[in-house]
């Protein structure tokens, strides 16, 4: 009985990373293989993922580079049969693809924007996270991490539909916590500060950037290798008693 707890403890972990092909998530795919966990790199950008699958094998990891489309349900489908396809099972999920989506006040904004930031924020997370679960749930394990933002907590002006969506994500993290802990998988989520290298920063105005960086008690932005350090611990046994939690990576800007 103990070697085979020991060899189920030595087996390799797996993890889906979502918006995988740059910024926060190559930089969370990278310190999940330098844990020594083999790493699905979901993008839209399969130039871009099988870029990072390329460099993570390099470096003498584990990788699967996948097209997919968050927001298209037989994208989904076909990221989780690939991935049980090569690995036979899933451990970690980082639900990270996301968008910023228009900066205006709330009365100019359309349906259309608020469906589009909605489609990749929230419903992608929840149709993801779905069938991840089923798979999770026959293991009896797993550990899920989904990217809030201090957005969701603060609600930045002229960011409704961003703020929204990451709330949803706080909220949603908590229930599902709840719901999933019978089954022995965790489910947190994190919430940074504005993150110096990432695709939302260059979409936003110098007003939005400068004011979201002086909010911040450290004076600085966040670095992608920051949110991957506490994305990669929660994902971890060292993590064994956290779920339903939301941490602030935000340099002291939100600690509630």
């Amino acid at each position: 009985m103990k070697n085979t707890q020991e060899s189920a403890a030595r087996q390799t972990k797996i993890a889906i990373v979502t918006g995988a092909g740059a910024s926060i998530g190559r930089a969370i795919a990278f310190k999940l293989v330098s844990q020594g966990v083999a790493v699905v790199i979901a993008d839209r950008d399969l130039a871009a993922a099988l870029s990072v699958q390329a460099e993570l094998e390099a470096s003498g990891g584990q990788a699967l580079a996948v097209q997919a489309d968050v927001t298209v349900a037989v994208d989904l489908k076909h990221l989780v049969d690939a991935t049980i396809k090569k690995y036979g099972r899933i451990d970690y999920l980082v639900n990270n693809a996301g968008t910023l989506g228009p900066i205006k006040p709330m009365w100019e904004t359309t349906d259309a924007e608020v469906d589009r930031v909605f489609a990749i924020n929230v419903r992608a997370i929840f149709g993801l996270t779905r069938l991840v679960f089923a798979h999770m749930m026959q293991q009896g394990s797993g550990s899920i991490v989904s990217l809030a933002s201090v957005a969701g907590k603060d609600g930045p002006q002229e960011l409704s539909i961003y703020a929204a969506s990451k709330a949803a994500v706080i909220g949603m993290t908590k229930s599902w916590a709840k719901e999933f802990v019978p089954h022995g998988v965790r489910v947190n989520c994190v919430s940074p500060a504005l993150v110096e290298a990432t695709g939302m920063r260059n979409e936003m105005p110098d007003y939005i950037s400068t004011d979201a960086a002086k909010k911040i008690p450290m004076k600085r932005l966040v670095r992608v290798d920051e949110v991957a350090n506490v994305v990669c611990f929660l994902l971890s046994d060292e993590a064994s008693f956290v779920t339903g939690a939301c941490y602030d990576i935000s340099g002291g800007r939100s600690n509630y």
